[in-house]
């Protein structure tokens, strides 16, 4: 066992000795760290923005197809279909304006309690809450958030359908707690 030490120790101080450098650097070597020097900041700088375009693609609004209108008040409202939970997430953010009489539906699978909130979303808006087209609740002038903690909107029953439309819309259709809304499917 001494003896393997010993040779241990002497395999250390060779190993030591040839690992240590003497002087300058090699001209290879100095090339390498003169380009790394320039390199490596640039790769860093890039790697660092990298992120910001994935970031500002996820913040453009979402534009879906007119999938489904209804009629009140002697007026044709155009609805944009919103039907997978990406698509309910997005829902009408970024947007800067939505026309008159257009809007978003959102059709979840089975009726349930929901809860949305304005974060991202730009214009103020009115929510109807619908069970199988029956409107259960409503909120009105749903104002933006601009704020990391949002209010939520609660549909208070359990919903399958929610049409999202400009402020002010509830008033000029006509659309009350208790109204049935004939949804016509396009396609």
């Amino acid at each position: 066992m001494t003896f393997a030490i010993s040779n241990l120790f002497k395999i250390m101080e060779v190993t030591r000795q040839t690992t240590q450098t003497k002087g300058a650097q090699t001209p290879e070597k100095s090339l390498f760290f003169k380009i790394l020097n320039v390199a490596g900041p640039i790769a860093g700088f890039i790697a660092a923005l990298s992120p910001l375009p994935l970031y500002f693609w996820t913040r453009q609004p979402q534009y879906l197809p007119i999938s489904a209108t209804f009629t009140s008040n002697n007026q044709i409202v155009q609805l944009e279909l919103a039907d997978d939970r990406e698509e309910y997430a997005h829902g009408l953010k970024f947007r800067d304006s939505i026309p008159k009489n257009q809007g978003m539906l959102f059709v979840l699978n089975k009726p349930e309690k929901v809860k949305l909130w304005m974060k991202d979303t730009h214009i103020p808006l009115d929510m109807v809450f619908l069970t199988n087209g029956v409107i259960k609740s409503i909120v009105e002038v749903a104002t933006p958030c601009k704020t990391k903690t949002c209010p939520n909107y609660d549909s208070v029953y359990p919903v399958n359908q929610v049409i999202e439309l400009p402020a002010g819309s509830t008033k000029t259709l006509d659309l009350k707690v208790g109204k049935k809304i004939q949804l016509n499917f396009l396609n």
